[in-house]
Parts: C-alpha cells; structure tokens; sequence
C-alpha cells in the first residue's frame, strides 16, 4: 500500500541520477553509448547474462525498450523497478528520489 502522505505529492524528477549516472554506478554500460543511446543487458530474459545487450536505453530521458523480449518502460524509476523488484516508491527512494 502507499505510504497515504505520498499520494498527494509530486515526484521531484530532478532529485533522480541521470540515466547515464545511473547506468554508469551500477557498471550496466558494457559498450560505449552510440549517440543518444545506451545498450545493456536486459534484466527481464536470460538473468541478465545475454551475451549481447538487447536492452537500448535513452540517456536523455531513460525510457527503454529490449529488442529480444519487448520489456519497456518510460522513465529511470521504470528500468531501476525492473532490474530491482522494487515498488515504485521504494525504487524512488533508493534512487535518492524525493517526493514534494
């Protein structure tokens, strides 16, 4: 259930990592980004040990699609929720997210 002082606030999105800060701590980027565009393996198949990264991910705005398996999502808070399990409140405070 949602913390009940939570649902009337707003997520502050610049208190999240940038998608290339967040790619970058966690060790995701195992190939130079090309462009706007970051490929790392896809959590969601194979326990993320694909021999080649399906997974592209903006770094201009985190939204993410895997090419093998269709796992997609529109936000950082969205691909740390898939890598992790979290709900999306946990996710937003792991990421140092805060809510106004």
């Amino acid at each position: 259930m949602i913390d009940a002082t939570l649902q009337r606030r707003s997520l502050v999105r610049d208190s999240l990592p940038t998608p290339h800060q967040y790619l970058a701590k966690r060790n995701l980027m195992t190939r130079k980004p090309r462009g706007e565009w970051a490929a790392i393996t896809c959590p969601s198949h194979k326990g993320g040990a694909e021999k080649t990264p399906s997974l592209s991910v903006s770094l201009i705005d985190g939204h993410f699609r895997c090419f093998a398996c269709g796992a997609s999502g529109g936000d950082i808070v969205a691909l740390h929720r898939l890598i992790t399990g979290q709900k999306f409140v946990e996710a937003v405070r792991e990421l140092g997210g805060r809510f106004e």
